[in-house]
C-alpha cells in the first residue's frame, strides 16, 4: 500500500496552510521544497520524501486553514 494511501486511510487530509522555516528546522529536514503536509486532529504528517516526518505539535502551522478543499 502506497504511504498516501494508508495516511488517508488513517483519517489525514492535505495541509494547505503556510508551515514555519522552524518546523523544519526542529524536523532537521534537508528538502523542505518537497514537503506535502497532511493533517488530522492531533497530528500533522509530511509526505514529501522518505523520512515521513510526523509532529502532534501546532507550533509553526498556519491555523486558520485546515479544512480540506480538493482530494489531492
Amino acid at each position: 500500500m502506497r504511504f498516501l494511501d494508508f495516511i488517508r486511510q488513517q483519517g489525514y487530509r492535505p495541509y494547505h496552510g503556510t508551515v514555519s522555516a522552524a518546523v523544519y528546522a526542529y524536523l532537521h529536514c534537508e528538502t523542505p521544497a518537497k514537503a506535502r503536509w497532511f493533517h488530522r486532529p492531533g497530528s500533522y504528517q509530511c509526505a514529501g520524501c522518505a523520512q515521513q516526518c510526523e509532529t502532534d505539535s501546532s507550533d509553526g502551522f498556519q491555523h486558520f486553514l485546515l479544512t480540506d478543499h480538493s482530494d489531492d
